[in-house]
């Protein structure tokens, strides 16, 4: 019967979060925002949240040095 229905008939799918907490993924708010990263568009997306965290701290921080090639 499901697989009848669109989107607009289900609801959008919940979104993808990595979980601080419990460090996995989750669909949905299944703990407290606090302990969240996201929203992800999809599950492999969050797996990959802290290795996004990651990069983008050392994006600032070379930036911070200037040692972004002069962009702003």
């Amino acid at each position: 019967m499901r697989e009848n229905l669109d989107e607009a008939q289900l609801g959008k799918p919940e979104p993808w979060y990595f979980c601080l907490r419990h460090q996995r993924v989750e669909q949905g708010h299944q703990c407290p925002a606090r302990f969240l990263l996201g929203p992800f568009a999809t599950q492999e997306e969050a797996s990959h949240a802290l290795e996004k965290v990651q990069e983008n701290n050392e994006a600032w921080d070379a930036q911070e040095r200037g040692e972004d090639g002069g962009a702003s």
